[in-house]
């Protein structure tokens, strides 16, 4: 069970605090121990001048972060700081596979925190790491959503109901967007 100001202590905020002088804010450097890399907001591939202001987080800063850990000999322990309801499918894989064989290496450490969600590309991050830490009121989950579908063409045909396709065409009015095309 996870003490209840865990994930308090270990936020990136505590970083700031001087009785926590052992935790290393992925942009700060300090004592020995750990690396608290953040994973806020919307995930992306690649990084934008402006990915702080509107509140994302790319794929590519994350490893270069999880890079500069790795070899940095006063980190221990990488902890992957995760607020995110998930992001782009292009590079997500990439990265889970990087942090999975960097853990594998058994050279550091590396942790993921639900520091309240994890959802989609943010779980698929989360699961990388050696271990994925909960709260109660955390969320995580939904790598890889599957959408169903059933074909009850046959049911309806049975019934004498009759699908139709409706193509769509582009107005020529600005305004209307499309429209739906009348039978020849």
């Amino acid at each position: 069970m996870v003490e209840p100001r865990s994930f308090e202590l270990l936020s990136l905020q505590a970083g700031k605090q001087s009785i926590f002088k052992n935790i290393k804010h992925a942009v700060k450097n300090s004592e020995k121990g750990i690396k608290v890399i953040p994973i806020h907001g919307i995930l992306t591939k690649k990084s934008e001048a402006f990915d702080n202001v509107l509140g994302m987080t790319s794929y590519e800063k994350i490893r270069e972060e999880i890079e500069e850990a790795l070899i940095d000999e006063e980190v221990e322990t990488i902890i992957l700081d995760i607020d995110s309801p998930g992001g782009e499918v292009n590079g997500l894989f990439d990265l889970a596979d990087f942090i999975y064989e960097a853990r594998k290496s058994e050279k550091k450490k590396i942790v993921a925190i639900a520091n309240d969600d994890a959802y989609s590309a943010a779980y698929a991050i989360a699961s990388s790491a050696e271990k994925v830490f909960v709260s109660r009121t955390s969320g995580v989950g939904s790598i890889g959503v599957i959408a169903s579908h059933v074909d009850q063409s046959g049911f309806d045909e049975k019934q004498g109901h009759e699908t139709e396709i409706c193509p769509w065409k582009e107005s020529n009015q600005p305004k209307q967007g499309y429209i739906l095309e009348k039978k020849q």
